[in-house]
């Protein structure tokens, strides 16, 4: 399981995977472990998560602090792109100029869901493109639409009974929740365990862009 940055903490891998929710850690981990299924060569890797982007700057002031920073050559900051993109990225510019982060040989970010086709950057969460890659849980497809719009109508009413301004954010995050909760096959279970009991169509095209920036991290 991956768990947020203890007091006392050391860095032992000369790769780091930031990851702004505990959510995408356990799926990129979960991921990284189907592609190395696939005989997909992928270095060791070690995961921190840093809460929200703004916080992403305190770590960046924190990391060279940290015993086994200097060992570090690739970063990878993983995080959602929400509805404030481009403020987003301004964060991750300053960051990425500051003096730790511009000292390492190769530094790369992914914004979930991923890009549109071309190299724009698509609006959203990682819980969208989960959403676009579930595989129905039987193969009555009228099965899972059924239950997949419940989970819908269902997010929608709490958001309704919570009122404007109050609503639940990402609500995707919520849906894929409920439709999770709802199965038989993957109640009860984690994202990671999730992904890696097939509940997710990991060999898509959706996931291409993704697969390449992980990719690169073994050249």
């Amino acid at each position: 399981m991956v768990l947020p940055m203890p007091k006392q903490l050391a860095i032992h891998s000369e790769v780091l995977l930031l990851c702004e929710r505990r959510e995408i850690a356990q799926f990129v981990q979960a991921y990284m472990q189907h592609l190395q299924k696939q005989k997909v060569a992928l270095p060791q890797s070690q995961f921190l998560i840093f809460r929200s982007m703004e916080q992403l700057s305190v770590l960046a002031r924190r990391l060279p602090l940290i015993p086994g920073s200097e060992r570090v050559r690739r970063i990878i900051v993983l995080a959602d792109a929400g509805n404030n993109l481009e403020e987003r990225r301004e964060l991750l510019d300053m960051v990425r100029g500051s003096a730790y982060f511009s000292k390492i040989p190769y530094c790369a970010h992914f914004f979930f869901p991923g890009r549109l086709q071309g190299k724009r950057w698509r609006s959203g969460y990682l819980e969208d493109l989960l959403l676009e890659a579930l595989r129905p849980e039987t193969a009555e497809s009228g099965e899972f639409i059924n239950l997949y719009n419940v989970c819908q109508e269902y997010v929608d009413s709490v958001n309704n009974c919570r009122g404007q301004g109050n609503g639940l954010g990402n609500r995707s995050r919520h849906v894929l929740c409920a439709y999770l909760a709802a199965t038989e096959k993957y109640a009860g279970a984690s994202l990671d365990e999730a992904v890696a009991a097939g509940a997710f169509a990991l060999e898509g095209e959706r996931f291409a862009c993704l697969r390449k920036c992980l990719e690169k991290l073994g050249e």
